[in-house]
């Protein structure tokens, strides 16, 4: 028999579900917590539920190994950690000039001497400034805080010659010397 088995934690305050309908050959495996809820159907035919209540975790073993079952489960593992993990990037500002602020609506305007200014719109993402020069963004879905970070980061990228602009934090810059410089 060619089992396939995975393990899911859950966190203390995410709570889970099993509901069998009798005419159906599904399960239905309903997860929620006081902010998100998702549901999987699963086949009844090819699977086996454990769950331990020492370290809070289910395991779901299918007796029925194919490709799908492999992709799916993985995909359904990142999906589920995606709520019970943080992800942040950090932004840092280098020059003169630089005029940033957040309003209520979270919305960041950047103003780096041009006529007008710069907004980014972060609908999913938190957005705190550590220090005047120094922003973190933070969010539940990785790929909103890297897409907030980028937008930030395209609107005025560093300057090879005097190493200013927007830089993620521990981004390694490289100074080019001017033509001038490099021969005095």
């Amino acid at each position: 028999m060619n089992n396939f088995s995975t393990k899911l934690y859950f966190p203390s305050l995410w709570k889970f579900l099993l509901i069998n309908k009798k005419n159906s050959n599904n399960t239905v495996f309903y997860i929620y917590s006081s902010t998100y809820f998702f549901f999987v159907t699963l086949p009844n035919f090819f699977l086996r539920l454990q769950f331990d209540k020492q370290s809070n975790c289910v395991e779901l073993i299918f007796f029925y190994k194919n490709n799908f079952y492999g992709i799916f489960w993985n995909f359904f593992k990142n999906i589920f950690f995606q709520f019970s993990r943080i992800f942040f990037k950090k932004l840092k500002f280098k020059g003169k000039g630089y005029y940033i602020y957040k309003n209520i609506r979270n919305t960041v305007a950047l103003q780096f001497g041009y006529s007008h200014s710069f907004y980014i719109y972060s609908y999913y993402t938190n957005v705190k400034f550590m220090t005047k020069t120094l922003i973190l963004i933070f969010g539940v879905n990785k790929k909103n805080v890297l897409k907030a970070g980028k937008s930030l980061f395209k609107i005025k990228p560093i300057n090879i010659f005097t190493g200013k602009g927007i830089r993620f934090s521990r981004q390694i810059i490289y100074k080019k010397t001017g033509k001038i410089s490099s021969y005095r």
